[in-house]
């Protein structure tokens, strides 16, 4: 060491902190869109199977756990939503054309059958809560479902969205099990929410649009909701096996003759 200049002391460096990296949304939903999906659809799951499990073993209201496994649910679809900046790609926006909108005046079909069984008021309370839950279920799983996946699906081929997006909506109904209700009866359910799907698919990929499946579908919840106690199982079998066709029918019928409005994937 020179004597002209002083020691100067260095402490050792130390290694900077493990950081994960942070998971870009955008770009993994468009890099990744079967892996998002699935990640998409585990979340149902868990968290309609740890609602449906605390309900079951802590005696809850269906109505309340409904509720608040659907503010989730919809508080994550919106986020993402945001994020990804898919508001305007999954179909939230005003329609192209207004006669559009025709298109989904079949999707009524449910309603028609639940008002013909029969409703009845439920008191204010109770109904208020089955009204709000209704709602909250129609954003939740048409903007998970018709939303996100079905936007990040349309990469593969809208027949592959379409297709993938109504089986996952259909399996994520076999969570009823918890409920009590029976293998046939859950069969029957997991069926017509696959009709379903595909159809509300099909007339979202038809249409660009699908708000008013939002309204369609709280619409269908709410009058199941009310109808009246002890209807005749054959009349809900019937109803039910006649809604499935119908709504198959015209899924296949949409996507046969589709004319998409050319809704692209945002970009990353």
């Amino acid at each position: 060491m020179s004597a002209g200049r002083a020691a100067v002391f260095r402490a050792p460096s130390r290694p900077a902190p493990f950081r994960a990296a942070p998971v870009r949304w955008p770009g993994f939903a468009k890099r990744h869109p079967v892996w998002f999906v699935a990640l998409l659809e585990l979340v149902v799951i868990v968290v309609y199977g740890l609602t449906g499990t605390i309900a079951h073993f802590a005696e809850l209201p269906g109505e309340f756990v409904s509720i608040v496994a659907n503010v989730v649910l919809g508080g994550l679809a919106a986020g993402l939503l945001t994020r990804l900046g898919w508001w305007r790609t999954a179909g939230f926006r005003l329609p192209v054309r207004p006669r559009d909108l025709l298109w989904f005046v079949p999707l009524l079909l449910p309603v028609g059958f639940s008002l013909a069984a029969g409703t009845e008021f439920k008191g204010w309370v109770l109904t208020s809560q089955l009204l709000i839950s209704a709602l909250l279920i129609g954003f939740a799983e048409e903007a998970i479902f018709r939303g996100l996946m079905l936007s990040a699906l349309k990469a593969r081929g809208f027949w592959t969205a379409a297709v993938v997006s109504s089986v996952l909506f259909g399996l994520s109904h076999t969570l009823n099990l918890l409920s009590g209700k029976s293998g046939v009866e859950i069969l029957i359910q997991v069926s017509y929410a696959l009709a379903i799907g595909f159809c509300f698919a099909a007339t979202v990929l038809r249409t660009g649009l699908i708000w008013p499946l939002v309204l369609i579908h709280a619409l269908i919840d709410f009058t199941s909701f009310l109808g009246k106690e002890g209807a005749s199982p054959a009349w809900n079998a019937a109803a039910g096996v006649g809604v499935t066709f119908a709504f198959m029918s015209y899924g296949l019928y949409l996507m046969l003759h589709r004319q998409s409005p050319g809704v692209k994937v945002a970009a990353a």
